[in-house]
């Protein structure tokens, strides 16, 4: 009769003992996960920024290299302004555009007015660069039309202009056709997620073939 007491206390501490490993293990491998989780997470959020960055440069690339005036059309301006929130560079960048629609018996086109610009987000604390476009464009509200968030955590917008492609102003103010540099370089600089402090920038440059219509 001893003995079988004496079986079943040491059992029932066997059984402690395993309740309590068991304990540690799924908190230590629960630690494990979180910290997997977020790492791949962050991985993510890098990867899709990235990805981002290079579409707003393509974005770009495109709309000035259909850069197009039409001859009677006073509202179409090519415009860059300089603007500074909390100490950071944001330019606003406005320009006529043009697209290509082809069809069985004609080829159409159809122009537009394209904008990017960086707001500030309603938490306060981030900046997002948007891509706005319109047919048509008031010079009293230049970013009127559909805008459309393509980048964020934006740390620099920066338009700068040049004439040979090699000294860029970055006092570059010009505001008509007729003074429009043969080289643009738009600099973004970002973070590579919200969480992130490091900086990254990436540069574009296009020689915008200016068309007249």
């Amino acid at each position: 009769m001893r003995s079988i007491r004496r079986l079943a206390g040491f059992t029932l501490i066997e059984l402690l003992i395993v309740i309590g490993l068991s304990g540690f293990i799924f908190t230590t491998l629960m630690g494990v996960y979180l910290q997997v989780k977020k790492l791949t997470t962050a991985q993510t959020q890098v990867s899709s920024q990235s990805a981002a960055v290079i579409d707003v440069g393509v974005a770009i690339s495109y709309d000035l290299a259909n850069l197009i005036f039409e001859k009677y059309n006073v509202r179409q301006i090519f415009l860059v302004e300089k603007e500074l929130h909390g100490g950071k560079r944001f330019d606003a960048f406005v320009f006529p555009s043009a697209a290509l629609n082809a069809n069985p018996s004609v080829l159409q086109a159809r122009s537009f007015m394209v904008a990017y610009f960086v707001e500030q987000s309603p938490a306060g604390q981030d900046y997002t660069l948007y891509r706005s476009e319109d047919m048509f464009i008031d010079p009293k509200n230049l970013y009127r039309g559909i805008a459309v968030p393509v980048l964020n955590f934006i740390e620099e917008f920066r338009v700068e202009g040049s004439n040979n492609g090699v000294d860029f102003e970055e006092s570059w103010d010009f505001k008509s056709r007729r003074q429009m540099p043969r080289y643009v370089r738009a600099t973004i600089k970002y973070r590579p997620s919200q969480a992130s402090t490091e900086v990254l920038e990436y540069v574009v440059d296009v020689r915008p073939p200016i068309l007249w219509n």
